[in-house]
């Protein structure tokens, strides 16, 4: 609770009176109060308790799974209301269920608890309603909001088929077949484009649960050209694009640190490469110019670090990756990643009307061949157009084209995909439409994969967005009822209602159309401990290190939980963990790496590992970590995390399995089995 009163005048003797309107509260807060003169200025506070004559609160867990089985603990203290009975009536609402009351019998004094059975059905969010009433009319309600949430991650599943103009499409419940029921996203889209839906793109930028620079650039860069993507028919305003950009932008821009680099987890981390530094750069003038609220001052330090990222043989005073360490592929070296990034910095300042054409052209004159990176040699070339020098822009586009096909297994964020899409807008940024049309069927073999990276989707969606420009004109129809969407890739999202009943969809173009079924839901059935990339193992153990028999844990029980792992491969892996909790269960504590091997509280964990970040959520255990592991080196890549739990919530809950994932190939992962794990009461 923070509530605030602006300036009252005081009157002559001395007094004033603020009403304060305080919500729904049992508890004490502080009243502080400034006061002051022409001459003078005080100011005091002091302890105010707020409550009930009868304060009745339920204690409920954080949050609930559909096959959970809880208890919620009633506190009811008469403090100073009159002796007698007190009726407590519990309600649920939505996908909770509960249906209980009781009487206490309180005199003034006097509190008794009570345990009562909690249920949740599917997922959302649902509220448990809670209502006391007693001797003289006292009565009393407030009512607690709840979420239930799978104890798995939900999955996006995507269909494509051509749909021929006049044919119609019916959707119906059966796309929710082995799903649970609950929230849901099902959306049918088209698109003109063979192998790009920029709608299913935008969907799953947009459903991306992590958050690091890269991430938070490539899900809001697309939307900058949303106008050319269209928009969704029954899309509710919290898809609104322009605060989602801006959204990002504010937190982009708060890792940005005084020497113009931005962080990749938070400012002066250290973690971003300068191509990265780049990316964000990019895409923050490109924001400005429509019309987002970028400070000229952010701009102009990020310029300052990018006019230092053109050089490619000398130190740099900023904080961004500048070196790499050798892996067992060698596809990278420090050279490549110098100069990949000092050709997109040329190019974003050129744009920006800030590029030394002498530096320039001695980029290219004396590395453009040494740089493999088609990608990079179009940057270059676009920058190299945008600053009039049309002849070396030209050699510089030929060896972009004949590098197509390039991979480079160290650099995480490259791809032949992500590198020929990419290279579609800068094309046609000079006019090159016969160019664009080479990328583009260049582009077709690389397509057609069942997941792509961030970097990926985010570049095929400029690449569309380019493509789109040169498209015929789109239509469909719902039920017979022609649409406007905006664009030229519609898309429709489909409620359960919708599919209940059955919904057709017509495709009134003069074309055919491609059409994606894209549902994104939870799973039925748990899915299986799986090793795809990673070996991954999860531990309950006790505070000194012995097992948990999870079938008969008490609350207020604490345990280390611990994750650990190892590559399958010999590449370098950057890698997310997540644990999701069991309701019943909060995290106390993270565990640091001084806190394992050899010296620490828990050193029978073994090692801790470093992890680039490492968090405790509500409901889950977060940790980001660089993962290589060495060819004829035993160990090496293994790595160990670990938290501190506390059982606080009675009951009877699904144990959720432990997740690690490539961020940036998302076919490589690691999953431990579900398990279940029961909480008694407190003596």
């Amino acid at each position: 609770v923070a509530l605030f009163q602006g300036p009252v005048r005081v009157s002559g003797d001395g007094l004033v009176e603020v009403p304060i309107d305080v919500p729904d509260f049992n508890g004490e807060l502080r009243l502080m109060v400034v006061g002051w003169s022409a001459d003078k200025i005080g100011a005091t506070d002091r302890a105010l308790t707020v409550r009930d004559p009868v304060p009745a609160e339920l204690a409920l867990p954080r949050f609930l799974g559909p096959d959970d089985a809880a208890s919620t603990t009633l506190l009811i203290d008469n403090v100073e209301g009159r002796s007698g009975v007190y009726t407590v009536e519990i309600s649920g609402d939505g996908p909770v269920s509960i249906d209980e009351s009781g009487n206490f019998n309180l005199a003034m004094g006097q509190r008794q608890d009570a345990l009562f059975p909690l249920q949740a059905t599917e997922i959302g969010i649902g509220s448990v309603d809670l209502s006391v009433s007693g001797p003289d009319d006292f009565a009393v309600a407030r009512s607690y909001p709840i979420q239930v949430r799978a104890p798995y991650f939900p999955v996006t599943e995507v269909t494509t088929q051509v749909q021929q103009p006049g044919a119609a499409y019916l959707a119906d419940e059966s796309l929710l077949d082995g799903y649970l029921a609950g929230e849901m996203d099902v959306t049918v889209s088209y698109s003109p484009l063979r192998g790009i839906d920029p709608q299913s793109l935008l969907g799953q930028l947009r459903r991306y649960p992590y958050g690091c620079t890269e991430q938070l650039t490539s899900s809001a860069f697309p939307l900058l050209y949303a106008d050319k993507l269209g928009t969704v028919v029954g899309e509710g305003p919290d898809r609104a694009l322009r605060p989602r950009v801006q959204e990002a932008i504010n937190k982009i821009l708060a890792r940005q640190s005084p020497d113009g680099a931005f962080g990749l987890w938070r400012a002066g981390d250290g973690y971003s490469t300068g191509w990265i530094g780049v990316y964000v750069t990019d895409f923050l003038y490109r924001a400005k110019q429509e019309g987002y609220a970028v400070p000229d001052t952010a701009l102009e330090s990020a310029y300052s670090a990018l006019q230092q990222l053109t050089t490619t043989d000398r130190w740099v005073a900023v904080n961004y990756i500048t070196r790499i360490e050798r892996g067992t592929i060698y596809a990278d070296n420090q050279e490549f990643l110098r100069r990949r990034t000092a050709a997109y910095a040329f190019y974003v300042l050129a744009r920006a009307g800030r590029a030394d054409l002498s530096d320039l052209r001695y980029f290219h004159d004396s590395f453009i061949t040494e740089v493999p990176n088609p990608l990079a040699r179009a940057h270059a070339a676009t920058a190299l157009a945008l600053v009039g020098d049309k002849a070396r822009a030209a050699n510089a586009f030929r060896l972009a084209e004949e590098g197509i096909g390039y991979s480079n297994a160290e650099n995480y964020y490259q791809s032949p995909l992500r590198d020929a899409a990419a290279m579609i807008p800068l094309a046609q940024e000079v006019n090159n439409q016969a160019l664009v049309e080479r990328l583009t069927g260049a582009l077709d073999q690389y397509l057609g994969r069942e997941y792509y990276n961030t970097q990926e989707q985010a570049f095929l969606l400029l690449a569309a967005a380019a493509l789109l420009e040169q498209s015929g004109e789109v239509s469909i129809a719902l039920d017979g009822v022609t649409i406007e969407t905006g664009g030229k890739t519609p898309q429709v999202a489909l409620s359960r209602n919708m599919l209940r009943e059955g919904v057709s969809i017509t495709n009134e173009s003069d074309g055919p159309l491609f059409r994606s079924v894209s549902v994104h839901a939870t799973p039925a059935t748990a899915p299986p401990a799986e090793a795809s990339g990673f070996t991954l193992n999860k531990r309950i153990r006790t505070l000194d290190g012995r097992p948990v028999d999870l079938a008969s844990v008490s609350q207020n029980d604490r345990f280390v939980i611990s994750v650990s792992g190892q590559p399958q491969d010999f590449r370098l892996h950057p890698a997310m963990v997540v644990d999701m909790l069991p309701p019943g269960f909060e995290i106390e504590s993270v565990v640091s790496e001084t806190d394992g091997a050899p010296n620490g509280i828990y050193g029978w964990l073994g090692n801790v590992s470093r992890a680039k970040v490492a968090e405790a959520r509500d409901d889950r255990f977060v940790a980001a970590i660089d993962l290589r592991r060495y060819e004829g080196t035993q160990g090496s890549g293994r790595f160990t995390l670990a938290y501190v739990v506390r059982a606080v919530t009675p009951g009877t809950y699904v144990l959720p399995g432990a997740v690690i994932e490539d961020m940036y190939r998302p076919g490589t992962y690691g999953r431990t089995a579900v398990q279940q794990v029961s909480i008694a009461a407190a003596d």
